[in-house]
């Protein structure tokens, strides 16, 4: 009797954490659902005003660095602190905001004074005009960075925490900002008013995760001066290798931009509107999920429950799989329609279309990779193996680049985009390869993506 109710309670402590998981992920879905939304409609506002043109392209680059390389930068230190903040040591809450707070404003002063240092190595191939249009933005876009920078770490408290909501909520702030600087600011203001709501919409971006961390109010405030440069060390060698290894596929656009800097008029625009497009599927149910998922990987990880980690994995694997695929199918079968609804009108005109359709394709080709990474990773890190990552992700780097300068000469911008979705499959691989042998699955994992992918694909030969 007693044996049955030990193991009806754990049935149940199974059931309730599964639920657990998936209203959290359901949260955060929901949230980036909508955010995603007003996303979609940021950047037809971005198309219908600037088309595929230099203009456009000034604006993409300029906005690179404040937004997706400071953003990719943030999102890194907030992983790298999850496992800090999940043991409630309040001691060093105030003092890693403190180093990442400096640290934000320093590079926001550092672009603010020399934009040029930016602007002449992501957009090295502009004409002079538009490098000058580029750096006028950039610089006018500095207190973004601060912003942007200290966001992780708000996240990853309100993470810990078991708040979703907020940072979920974020996003719809920030893009309702962004679209309010290109809808009125702009309007009136031209360039500086575009500069303005990257600024608007960056520190909305942070409020609410500001405000639900003071709410919360840690006990201990120990601001030690001492363990300033101990703590800085080990943050930066917390949060560099996730950075390389989580933002790998970020990495490989910006390289694709860059490269795209000295081909012809548009190609930043084209591949930017393509890829927002890719991104979409890839916030909503490669990030959601490998977010919710990591707190859950570090547990099992320390309390040495390995089995518990493979079959949690196998199961968001196996359900990402059945997301994804038919988003790609419909990716290219239907990219015209798809580039046509979202984005044809004002400027936006026939060969925006016919650009931004091309790229859409090639980049689709890679989305179930992109997504399954985001979760790999997240294992890597919480087992603690992260140098397997690293090297992967060095080389998945290097083969993006090499395939960028080959493709890119004969397909243009279709081959940065091809580039970059050989690499990110190259790189799951890879990631999935080892992960097994450290496991001990038995290629478990790849059994059963396997079979379900030779049914689709067969059945797209007979149709």
């Amino acid at each position: 009797m007693r044996i049955m109710m030990v193991n009806g309670k754990l049935i149940l402590k199974k059931v309730l954490f599964s639920q657990s998981i998936f209203l959290s992920t359901g949260i955060m879905v929901i949230g980036l659902v909508l955010s995603k939304s007003l996303g979609f409609l940021r950047e037809i506002f971005v198309a219908k005003i600037f088309g595929v043109s230099y203009l456009c392209d000034a604006y993409l680059i300029a906005i690179l660095f404040p937004i997706s390389i400071m953003g990719a930068i943030s999102q890194a230190i907030g992983v790298s602190l999850i496992p800090i903040f999940s043991k409630k040591d309040f001691n060093i809450y105030y003092l890693y905001l403190l180093i990442i707070s400096f640290l934000s404003f320093l590079i926001s002063f550092i672009v603010y004074l020399s934009p040029s240092i930016v602007i002449n190595i992501l957009g090295q191939g502009f004409p002079f005009d538009v490098k000058e249009i580029s750096k006028f933005l950039l610089k006018n876009m500095a207190p973004a960075i601060f912003f942007i920078g200290v966001s992780g770490f708000f996240n990853a408290f309100s993470y810990v925490n078991k708040n979703y909501l907020f940072p979920a909520l974020s996003g719809i702030l920030y893009n309702l900002s962004l679209i309010f600087g290109l809808t009125v600011l702009y309007k009136n203001f031209n360039l500086l008013g575009l500069s303005w709501g990257v600024n608007i919409a960056s520190f909305l971006f942070t409020l609410l995760p500001i405000l639900f961390f003071f709410r919360k109010r840690p006990i201990e405030k120990d601001l030690n001066i001492f363990r300033v440069f101990s703590e800085t060390k080990i943050l930066f060698l917390s949060f560099l290798p996730y950075l390389l290894v989580s933002s790998l596929s970020q990495i490989n656009v910006m390289i694709d931009k860059m490269i795209a800097s000295f081909l012809s008029e548009g190609s930043i625009s084209a591949l930017n509107f393509a890829y927002k497009i890719v991104e979409t599927p890839i916030s909503i149910f490669g990030f959601a999920l490998a977010t919710v998922l990591m707190p859950f990987f570090s547990e099992k990880a320390y309390n040495g429950e390995k089995e518990k980690i493979v079959e949690t994995l196998n199961k968001s694997l196996s359900f990402l799989f059945y997301l994804i695929i038919p988003i790609i199918i419909i990716f290219l079968s239907a990219s015209e329609t798809i580039v046509k609804i979202v984005y044809f009108r004002g400027a936006f005109d026939e060969k925006a279309l016919f650009m931004t359709k091309e790229s859409l394709i090639f980049y689709s080709l890679g989305l179930f990779a992109y997504c399954s990474n985001l979760i790999l990773l997240r294992v890597y890190w919480s087992i603690n193996r992260i140098k397997i990552p690293i090297i992967v992700s060095i080389f998945a780097l290097f083969l993006n680049l090499i395939l960028d300068l080959i493709l890119g000469k004969f397909l243009s911008y279709k081959g940065l985009a091809l580039a970059t979705s050989l690499s990110g499959i190259f790189r799951f691989a890879l990631l999935l390869i080892f992960l097994q042998v450290y496991f001990q699955t038995n290629f478990q994992l790849a059994k059963n993506l396997l079979k379900p992918l030779l049914a689709i694909i067969l059945k797209i030969k007979l149709w």
